[in-house]
């Protein structure tokens, strides 16, 4: 192996605006994500981020290099 990293990342969520648009930006984390199939929950998380203020995600990123012995 070349090389090996990783990475723990924070975002934080101040409105449910901004996690509405992450999960329709990054497909992969909810698939199938539209408003109106989740306007539920996304309700029940804007209450909760006007009671208890920002939702705060972490995430690993690795980055792995490898090379193809000679």
């Amino acid at each position: 192996m070349a090389d090996l990293r990783q990475e723990s990342l924070r975002k934080v969520f101040l409105d449910v605006g901004a996690v509405t648009y992450f999960l329709r930006k990054v497909i992969w984390i909810v698939p199938g994500f539209t408003t109106a199939l989740y306007r539920t929950q996304l309700a029940q998380l804007h209450d909760q981020i006007q009671v208890r203020g920002p939702v705060v995600a972490h995430a690993k990123r690795f980055l792995i290099e490898a090379r193809k012995p000679l």
